[in-house]
């Protein structure tokens, strides 16, 4: 199909400039958009796009307070987006499907008085973290990575003891999300 339309447009030229069209803005004119065109085929050729369905994109909240093992992975059970079903709510893992650049973000609020520090994590490589202090402070990271396919990327607490984390079922204080921003080969 790409080669029939720079065929097309070659010939489409190639007409133009046999018949001498006296207008020469509308020669630069169609000029430009054909090579346009030709260079939208050819940069399509290079990159992965995969169908809006496939997208990975998901975003998830926690309904519970918790108090947290020191090197536990948070689980955000309450799905609000999950195209390709590529987050695992019971695990709190998202893993990639596609090879590229991702965007992920979280915010964590901890509880009354206790304290609270949680990482962003790729494939057990600890990446950045929040410590919002003690009570009811919230804490927010976002980061651009690139991920192989399979990769694994979650939240997990860090610390050497435990995490209190605040939220509640309906305000939704704490919550995790990540998109897929372009895919490679």
């Amino acid at each position: 199909m790409k080669l029939f339309v720079q065929v097309a447009l070659f010939a489409l030229l190639s007409y133009h400039l046999v018949e001498g069209d006296c207008d020469s803005n509308l020669g630069n004119e169609l000029i430009d958009g054909l090579l346009d065109m030709v260079l939208k085929i050819k940069l399509s050729e290079n990159c992965s796009h995969p169908n809006t369905s496939e997208i990975p994109a998901f975003s998830a909240s926690m309904t519970n307070a918790k108090v947290l093992g020191a090197t536990e992975i948070l689980q955000f059970d309450k799905v609000w987006t999950n195209n390709g079903n590529y987050y695992d709510p019971n695990t709190g893992i998202f893993k990639a499907h596609l090879k590229g650049v991702y965007q992920f973000s979280f915010t964590v609020m901890s509880s009354r008085g206790k304290n609270l520090r949680v990482y962003l994590w790729q494939n057990g490589n600890r990446l950045v973290g929040v410590y919002p202090g003690i009570g009811y402070n919230e804490g927010t990271a976002n980061m651009v990575i690139n991920l192989e396919k399979g990769d694994k990327v979650y939240v997990k607490c860090g610390g050497s003891g435990h995490g209190f984390i605040h939220t509640a079922n309906g305000y939704w204080y704490s919550m995790f999300s990540g998109y897929l921003i372009h895919a490679t080969k």
